[in-house]
């Protein structure tokens, strides 16, 4: 539902003005008051009552990607091949797909406004973790607009994510295979790395295996070959392509030789940079373009059926992509070393 701010965004003129226009104040002129109710009339304002923005936004056909960082998404090849599944799913179901950024001429309206002015019937919500734990889209969240958040769960709304836990039990069950017992999992002190930690040690437990948590700084070469000496360890699991190349380059530079000396899979592979090669890192791929197939087949679901709107986490597991990172050592463990 768009407010006086966004009415006053537009127009270029002060919230006051368009108050007293609305209120039919005899100091405003009939051309500033037909400006301003025009406007509002687009905007869906609805002066007087909140209202239900459900009912308030005109059935366009049309839904948006909210994306504050929407440069990034050109840029990355794992985002544009989400946008790529998402725009083939719209077309599918013959919806116009708008993409949302950060529109310096609309950084005084609120989110609500930019949606309404757009004449969008619901929102596909890419955002940050950061950006949702700010409380940046409050105003959006509470509304009654129909929203799917993509890759981070967004409370009272239904939201698309990776399955971590069914992951974590890919990866485990692989290096279970290929002989490994005792793995490696570095991070920091978070809450959400003390969660992926939980899963993947009972992950592990359910394959008499065992997951070891460690600092971050134990990924120096020297501290990681020896705590796999003391430890009896011969992986280590990232939880980030990103942040597993960079390592394994590190590594690979200070001597280590990779499969042979360490072990390296990632649980979350698909969001490499350009110039990184592929393929060469075992780990979990969850598909982008189904991800964002799935947030747009659950948006339109929504917007044709909204007591289906439950609020519920939708989880999609991945697959295993082999590369060369990974030791076989299966061998030694028939032969009882």
């Amino acid at each position: 539902m768009a407010y006086q701010k966004d009415i006053s965004a537009v127009l270029g003129i002060s919230v006051s003005t368009v108050s007293k226009a609305l209120n039919g104040y005899p100091d405003i002129s009939e051309e500033t008051r037909e400006k301003v109710l025009r406007t509002a009339e687009e905007l869906d304002y609805k002066y007087g009552k909140r209202g239900d923005a459900r009912t308030i936004l005109r059935k366009s056909g049309a839904i948006g990607i909210l994306a504050p960082g929407s440069a990034d998404l050109v840029k990355s090849p794992y985002y544009r091949e989400m946008l790529c599944g998402m725009t083939g799913e719209a077309a599918e179901c013959r919806r116009d797909l708008v993409i949302m950024g950060e529109d310096l001429a609309e950084q005084q309206m609120s989110w609500i406004g930019r949606v309404t002015a757009r004449k969008i019937d619901g929102i596909c919500l890419l955002s940050s973790r950061e950006d949702l734990y700010k409380g940046r889209f409050a105003e959006l969240l509470e509304s009654s607009i129909p929203l799917i958040g993509i890759e981070n769960e967004v409370t009272g709304h239904t939201s698309i994510c990776r399955d971590f836990r069914k992951n974590a039990a890919l990866i485990m069950s692989y290096l279970r295979e290929r002989g490994h017992r005792i793995v490696v999992f570095p991070g920091d002190q978070s809450i959400e790395f003390a969660k992926y930690a939980s899963i993947l040690r009972e992950e592990a437990q359910k394959l008499e295996m065992n997951c070891l948590a460690a600092e971050l700084s134990v990924l120096s070469a020297e501290n990681v070959m020896n705590l796999c000496e003391e430890s009896g360890a011969t992986c280590v699991i990232f939880t980030s392509h990103p942040e597993a190349v960079a390592r394994i380059r590190k590594w690979e530079k200070d001597g280590l030789r990779i499969p042979e000396d360490i072990s390296a899979v990632v649980l979350q592979t698909g969001q490499e940079e350009p110039g990184i090669e592929d393929g060469r890192i075992t780990g979990v791929s969850n598909a982008p373009s189904e991800l964002g197939r799935e947030a747009v087949r659950r948006l339109v679901h929504i917007l044709e059926h909204p007591e289906a709107d439950v609020g519920e986490r939708v989880c999609l597991g991945g697959r295993i992509t082999i590369g060369e990172t990974v030791n076989d050592l299966s061998g030694r463990m028939i032969a009882g070393e």
